[in-house]
């Protein structure tokens, strides 16, 4: 039984226990579009010697704010990091995985760090190895290395693999975009790139109503823990 068919079973089941029969087809399916959506908005950019993430803090279920906290941006090493928009489930369960992944490299290599590229390229064979069930996710991994430099790679739920100067995924995007194409130069310092990403996840926060509750940042240099910031909206 395909997961569609077992989700649309399990809430009709429960509609029936307390008196409710839906027989609209459509009704059904958009019951269950809400129950697997969630909203949110994660961009990224790239400055002279460093990569920002920004991401907003709310997830969301349809039309319910299911959580005011929610992590999106998550450390991986020191020098590699993820956004996540999606399901949350998912996106903890490739986050785990990619931590393991990148650990057990850096172990059997006298704890040299995994490049970037590197790590996309198999996060990228995970997410393409379930395509026919995929995860539902959108993601952005970053970072900076002595070899590379400051990299973000946007990376699609079916393991698509694109290299940007910026990016942003979820819900939000396109109102993040608008700021990112206006405002991104290259060769930005680390100021003006956090003050042109608070920009573009404020754009989205104020129109996409499945975003909110604040901007988390996150900066990540070649050398360091990254430098957190939090934004109350």
């Amino acid at each position: 039984m395909r997961n569609e068919e077992k989700l649309s079973s399990s809430n009709s089941d429960f509609l029936r226990k307390y008196g409710i029969d839906i027989k609209n087809p459509k009704l059904e399916k958009d019951l269950n579009a809400k129950t697997l959506k969630t909203g949110t908005t994660t961009v990224g950019l790239i400055c002279k010697d460093a990569v920002i993430f920004a991401t907003d803090k709310r997830a969301s279920m349809g039309y319910f704010v299911a959580s005011k906290t929610s992590e999106k941006v998550y450390r991986i090493q020191d020098h590699l990091w993820m956004t996540t928009a999606g399901g949350v489930a998912d996106a903890q369960y490739l986050v785990d995985v990619l931590r393991a992944e990148t650990t057990i490299y850096q172990l059997n290599h006298n704890d040299k760090p995994m490049l970037i590229k590197s790590a996309g390229k198999l996060l990228s064979n995970i997410l393409y190895s379930n395509k026919m069930f995929p995860y539902q996710v959108g993601l952005m991994l970053g970072g900076v290395t002595e070899e590379e430099g400051p990299i973000i790679l946007n990376i699609g739920a079916y393991g698509s693999i694109l290299k940007e100067k910026f990016s942003a995924v979820g819900s939000g995007q396109n109102f993040s975009y608008g700021v990112l194409e206006a405002k991104f130069k290259d060769n930005l310092t680390v100021e003006e790139g956090k003050e042109i990403i608070k920009k573009a996840v404020t754009s989205s926060i104020i129109r996409d109503m499945a975003s909110g509750n604040g901007i988390d940042i996150a900066v990540i240099k070649k050398e360091g823990p990254a430098e957190r910031e939090f934004i109350p909206i």
